[in-house]
This record gives C-alpha cells, structure tokens and sequence, in this order.
C-alpha cells in the first residue's frame, strides 16, 4: 500500500513530548475516536529529503495509527527515544469530557502492534545538531491550528503549546518523507510551506493532499488581519 498524504507529526529531539503527546490526543473525545489501531514500528528508516538545506534528520522510528485498516495518521520519531515512556506519558492525557486517554482506548478496544524491522539506521548530515520544528497535515483545520501556535485542534494541555508566530509562504519549499513500514509505503511529497519569522519552524504543504491554493490564501489573509 502507497500512502501520499497523512497527518504529519515529526518529532525533533528524542523524548520531545509536545507533538508526540497532539498526535495522540488529537480529535480524542467522549464522542469520537480518529483511530482504532495503533502500530508501532521499530528500527526504521524514514528518509527525509529537502531542498533548502534545512536541518531536518532522518528518523529511525514510527508510530502509525489507522481507521479501518486504513493509515490516517503517522509520527517519525528520533532513533534514540523511549518509544515505550513516551507513549506512557502520552495515554496519561486527560481528554475532553473525562477520563484519561488510556480508559478510553481500552474502552474501545483500540488494538495495539508492534514490529521491528531492525534496519540499520541510515543518518544525514543533521544528526545530533539543533533541528527545525516540521508540523505537516491533510486538513485545512488542523493547518490554522497550527498557524496559531497548536499541535492539535483540541483545547487540551497540547492545544496551544508554542506562541502565535507570523509566517510566511514560500512556494519553492520541497521536502519527502521516505519510509516503509513491511506493509506500507509512505511517500509524502511537500511543494511550498510556512515558515516562521525566527526560522524556528515551517509547516509544509503535502502536494497530494486536501490543502487547496484557496486554503492556503486564506491562512495568509487571516495570518496578515491578525
């Protein structure tokens, strides 16, 4: 299966919890749950590629989530961190209505896999420098989320972890996520982006995804109002 479009979580430092903690949390209430699996992958190679040389390294682990049998949502995690105490802290999420992530997956029966590929790890040039902060997704709505500062569009601990920053559009920005999981391979495209004023973070566009021209004029406008 080749997937070219996802939600897009991308961790920057090992152990970083802020967006790790969104792609879990996010869309999570009483009344909806985006995901009924969960996977894990292990000792992978998701290659990322640019353009510009922004200082964006590979990651050497995953977490998949699905709806259906269908991928919906990915993560790429850095090669040394604890997958296993980050998801700990992840489930220990209250969210909105009650309880705690935790209850309400095994509420619903959400199945858990986990594979290891054990691939040696293949490094770029930016392993172990300071790294650029990449949010990427396939909804208009989560894309004004966090052009305001958010990692999820819940009002929860994670929904609004980073200041409001002015941003910028460049339409030259390229960047690919290369990775395959045994089952799947994810091929993620970007053709232009966001970046932030302190250069700090970018928010590139999937060229296969749902984001419109018109999504995309339309964050400018409200980004240039406010």
């Amino acid at each position: 299966m080749e997937i070219k479009t996802i939600d897009l979580w991308t961790e920057q430092h090992a152990n970083h919890q802020n967006c790790f903690n969104g792609a879990f949390i996010d869309g999570v209430n009483e009344q909806s749950l985006p995901y009924d699996k969960i996977k894990i992958v292990r000792n992978c190679n998701c290659i990322i590629t640019n353009n510009e040389n922004l200082p964006i390294a590979n990651k050497h682990n995953a977490i998949v989530f699905y709806t259906e049998g269908r991928p919906v949502r990915l993560v790429v995690l850095e090669h040394d961190t604890d997958v296993d105490n980050c998801i700990k802290i992840a489930l220990r999420q209250h969210i909105s209505g009650g309880g705690t992530l935790k209850e309400r997956l095994i509420k619903e029966n959400v199945m858990l896999e986990e594979i290891d590929l054990k691939q040696e790890k293949v490094f770029n040039i930016y392993e172990g420098h300071e790294q650029i902060d990449v949010g990427s997704c396939d909804r208009p709505s989560l894309l004004n989320a966090m052009l305001k500062g958010s990692y999820t569009e819940d009002d929860t601990d994670y929904g609004v972890i980073m200041p409001a920053n002015f941003y910028e559009y460049d339409s030259n920005l390229q960047i690919t996520y290369s990775l395959e999981t045994g089952s799947e391979q994810f091929t993620i495209e970007h053709c232009g982006g966001f970046k932030n004023e302190d250069g700090g973070q970018i928010i590139p566009i999937q060229k296969d995804g749902s984001i419109t021209s018109v999504d995309i004029k339309k964050a400018l406008k409200e980004g240039e109002d406010e």
